[in-house]
């Protein structure tokens, strides 16, 4: 026996098993993150899909915000979301904020328009797996005295569904710091606030939900658990659906959808003029996803 010969029956199976670790290697190349001090963009085949705002960003000082994914981008490049809108100063990509803010019957500050808010992103963590983009980050809200009230836990996944959509999962955690931390919509019968998104809105845009075409009041629409939007957001790329869907049955004090075929945000809103308690023991869980898809 020529002691020198090389077994081909291991040779074989540990070749197969190199290739399929290195092809899931390049799988997993094609989605990178790339951090900065203002933020996390990530990167898709060298293109980008989102960008994390980490740093407290200002319009001259005033409205300050951070905590929010802008740009946000169609699949040929385009970005389909708004920061600083003309029309709306305060309103700003993928966002989740509220008019109200107490401690007990004491008013703090407003996150909706970003008055006495700060929100202070503390730590953020990023993954990729199974091709699948992971963004965490753990957020406190304080007011402009620095006093800490909530603590919000926050992943997003990306997961790019097929060559004409990719989906955005939200999973977001709030805490109270304190046993008397409330939060509410606006003071208005639209009573909007929550899960929001600023879009390059098209004109026309068409709404669609579960049971066919949407036509916008001014106040909540009911719609059911996702709504799409549907135009040109972009004069160089091909038409695109914005899907946003939630679970409306956990959704506390759920008030139906804010549409606006103008100059605002779309909100998924909840709780209303109402305030509720941001549980001390037990955090105030809520899900969404955001479909880009070129089909419906």
């Amino acid at each position: 026996m020529n002691m020198f010969r090389f077994p081909y029956k291991i040779l074989f199976p540990l070749i197969l098993s190199l290739h399929l670790v290195f092809v899931g290697f390049t799988q997993a190349q094609q989605l990178v993150f790339e951090e900065s001090e203002d933020g996390v963009r990530l990167l898709e085949d060298g293109k980008p899909r989102f960008f994390y705002q980490k740093k407290t960003k200002s319009l001259n000082g005033k409205y300050p915000r951070a905590h929010y994914f802008h740009p946000v981008y169609d699949l040929d490049g385009g970005v389909i979301t708004e920061d600083f809108p003309s029309d709306h100063l305060h309103q700003r990509g993928i966002y989740w904020a509220w008019h109200q803010l107490y401690e007990g019957d004491k008013r703090l500050g407003n996150g909706w328009v970003c008055e006495n808010f700060v929100w202070d992103v503390r730590r953020v963590f990023t993954a990729i797996e199974d091709n699948k983009a992971y963004l965490k980050s753990v957020v406190f809200w304080l007011d402009d005295a620095g006093n800490e009230y909530v603590v919000e836990s926050m992943e997003v996944i990306y997961e790019r569904t097929s060559s004409d959509s990719y989906e955005l999962d939200f999973d977001i955690k709030l805490q109270g710091l304190k046993d008397n931390i409330y939060i509410g919509g606006s003071e208005d019968s639209k009573g909007y606030g929550g899960f929001s998104i600023r879009l390059k809105l098209p004109d026309p845009i068409i709404f669609e939900g579960e049971n066919g075409r949407i036509i916008p009041k001014e106040n909540a629409v009911l719609a059911g658990n996702k709504v799409s939007m549907f135009g040109k957001f972009n004069d160089e790329t091909d038409p695109y659906y914005v899907t946003v869907t939630g679970n409306t049955e956990e959704l506390p004090s759920y008030q139906g959808w804010i549409l606006r075929e103008k100059n605002s945000m779309q909100n998924m809103a909840f709780p209303g003029r109402k305030p509720i308690q941001i549980p001390h023991d037990n955090p105030l869980g809520f899900q969404h996803k955001i479909i880009v898809h070129r089909k419906n």
